[in-house]
């Protein structure tokens, strides 16, 4: 017969081994803490080659440009902006600067901290010009040519060189906002971004541009007919210049000379 110490050490084993599981379980080792991950550059989404509805980071090591890393955010991701630091809301613009900084677990980053990073203003006039990214406009059987896939990108025009009104056929900021659309000067980064451009077009030059009555009148050169060809084409041609244009508050339609321009 058993003593009643016995007894209850019998008892008792199944709990102990109850309490054991169970904090093992709650418990069950030290998780990777990933690679540390502090990087600038840009944030992306829905470019062409990385999947639909994830915001990327377009950044650059050195002799490695063109790099990206997909971000996850948890609740308890951060973002600062101006010294506040508030929860995510993950609403972020196509070309963003920003700071990341969190762990890499293979090719995915889990971000602790977003830096919206402040650019240093350029002395000068900033202005867009509107390139086109074919992965924000998708659509039955591909690419719909539709002004969603437009995308603007910032420069900046000397101050030297703009006269008091953006109305003046010569000089303007029209002019020269136009003029630097047709060179098509994307940086490595902004092609990384799926951003592209048709431009510069050979032969293809703005001659005159002037506003009357908030019409943007554009005279071309194009002694090779290099603005015409597909709908497509011509469409987005059309599109990049017109939204390059209509920035400018005394602009509300463009009209291009000769009229046969940019027809498919």
């Amino acid at each position: 017969m058993f003593d009643w110490k016995t007894w209850v050490g019998i008892l008792l084993l199944p709990l102990i081994a109850i309490t054991i599981w169970y904090a093992m379980d709650q418990n069950p080792g030290p998780v990777s803490e990933g690679e540390p991950f502090d990087k600038e550059g840009n944030m992306m989404k829905d470019s062409p080659g990385f999947e639909r509805g994830i915001w990327y980071l377009s950044y650059e090591e050195p002799g490695a440009p063109g790099l990206a890393a997909k971000l996850s955010f948890g609740e308890d991701s951060r973002c600062e902006r101006d010294g506040v630091v508030n929860v995510c809301d993950i609403s972020f613009l196509q070309g963003e600067r920003v700071r990341i900084e969190g762990s890499r677990h293979g090719d995915v980053v889990d971000v602790d901290v977003l830096h919206h990073v402040q650019i240093a203003s350029e002395e000068g006039l900033h202005i867009k010009l509107f390139y086109y990214n074919p992965g924000l406009d998708q659509g039955p059987g591909g690419v719909q040519c539709s002004k969603n896939g437009l995308v603007a990108v910032e420069r900046v025009l000397p101050e030297t060189t703009m006269p008091a009104s953006p109305d003046t056929n010569q000089g303007g900021p029209l002019t020269e906002s136009i003029k630097l659309l047709l060179r098509g000067e994307l940086s490595q980064e902004e092609r990384s971004q799926g951003i592209i451009t048709e431009f510069p077009l050979e032969g293809v030059a703005l001659q005159k541009a002037a506003i009357e009555h908030g019409v943007a009148t554009l005279t071309f050169s194009d002694p090779q007919n290099r603005t015409g060809g597909g709908s497509c084409f011509v469409s987005i041609l059309w599109q990049q210049i017109e939204a390059t244009a209509k920035q400018f508050p005394t602009v509300s339609s463009v009209r291009f000379v000769p009229e046969e321009l940019f027809q498919p």
